[in-house]
């Protein structure tokens, strides 16, 4: 499974000209794992058609832009790794995609900017937390959802604290000491506290290199990205871990027991229950403010198009509600800063719910994609605004 990061989300907001978003799912294993390529073929050939009749592109044109994500059919070793839903974005530049937790429903859209709305439960409260599981013996790191666990791949990280193992180990190197006039006991005193106090600090070193090293390679993954991490391991390791990583986002609370004893998707019920209330505390607390502010009648808060999308191309929303399943067709224009709604799409129009969830993450707000009863105001859009 790949990691989808917003920075990731951010590059591709950002392109310019003509760009394919295809949506599809996708078997992990067994024979089904032949229909991925078939049924990826198939949305290609959509793809096709709309080049050729929608953007007038003729035949060496439209080979040279499908050539990128074409390759991918035959590449056996593709299809055969997987997550439970693809997303794929075909530009003038080549091809990006993400195998991700998630099972999209099968869609190609072709336009000026990327269709973002099936990925949007990524970014919010039903979004992503990974969850490192630690022990002596294995290290494993998991990417979840309320639904989905994958295992993410930790590379250059150890497999065990076995592996950090050095050949002067202080333990075969204890001094060996002669009796004394004063007697054995002293002898037996000496080498017992010695014996001891080596191995307290040879344990305590190994652990630290082991945990360094993960930490490491977990930084190498995270790159700023904002994802809650759960631990999971005996208590005390938990927090030699703590103090020794990087990782900003470490969540309080952990799993307890030897996790070589659960498998992934234990461990993801098990850390849902963790993460559950940390992602309705920030959907939560954007929700007390949009009150506060609408009970203030201020100028913080918006619930209509028509403001909501000038704000949120000047950078102003903080954090936006809305109904994903609904769409707005119409035209923004930037110079006036005005909108035009149209009941049904016309030539130039685009979903301007999708264009303010756009707006918005492109630049640092959060998109809370909810059902209608839980957008405040019980609108299908609403926003709280920086300023």
């Amino acid at each position: 499974m790949d990691i989808l990061k917003i920075q990731d989300l951010q590059d591709l907001i950002n392109k310019e000209g003509l760009v394919v978003s295809l949506y599809m799912p996708t078997f992990r294993s067994g024979v089904d794992i032949r229909q991925n390529g078939i049924k990826f073929k198939q949305l290609l050939r959509e793809v096709e058609k709309e080049l050729y009749e929608k953007n007038g592109m003729n035949k060496n044109e439209v080979e040279s832009f499908l050539n990128p994500a074409a390759n991918l059919i035959d590449e056996t070793k593709f299809w055969q790794n997987q997550g439970d839903g693809l997303a794929l974005f075909l530009d003038k530049d080549g091809v990006k995609y993400f195998r991700l937790p998630f099972e999209f429903s099968e869609s190609v859209t072709l336009g000026d900017r990327i269709h973002i709305k099936p990925l949007l439960p990524l970014f919010n409260g039903n979004g992503q937390f990974n969850i490192l599981a630690l022990s002596k013996n294995q290290v494993r790191l998991f990417r979840c959802t309320r639904q989905t666990v994958n295992e993410i791949e930790l590379e250059d990280a150890p497999d065990s604290q076995h592996d950090m193992q050095v050949d002067d180990d202080p333990r075969t190197k204890l001094e060996i000491r002669t009796s004394s006039p004063q007697g054995k006991n002293q002898l037996s005193y000496n080498k017992v506290t010695q014996a001891q106090g080596n191995e307290n600090d040879y344990e305590k070193n190994e652990l630290t290199r082991y945990f360094r090293a993960i930490d490491e390679s977990l930084m190498k993954i995270h790159e700023e990205d904002v994802v809650p991490m759960v631990l999971a391991g005996v208590e005390y390791l938990i927090p030699i871990y703590r103090e020794k990583s990087n990782y900003p986002y470490i969540v309080e609370d952990f799993i307890r027991g030897n996790p070589e004893l659960l498998n992934g998707e234990e461990l993801k019920d098990m850390g849902w229950e963790i993460v559950e209330a940390l992602f309705n505390k920030d959907r939560m607390q954007a929700e007390d403010k949009y009150r506060q502010f609408y009970g203030q009648r201020n100028k913080l808060y918006a619930n209509s198009l028509e403001k909501i999308i000038p704000a949120a191309f000047s950078g102003q929303i903080e954090s936006l509600f809305l109904d994903s399943s609904i769409e707005k067709w119409g035209k923004y224009d930037h110079e006036t800063n005005k909108i035009k709604l149209h009941e049904a799409p016309i030539d130039g129009d685009e979903d301007l719910m999708e264009y303010a969830s756009i707006l918005t993450l492109s630049r640092g707000g959060n998109v809370f994609s909810v059902s209608y009863e839980n957008v405040p105001d019980k609108s299908s859009i609403a926003a709280v605004l920086r300023y």
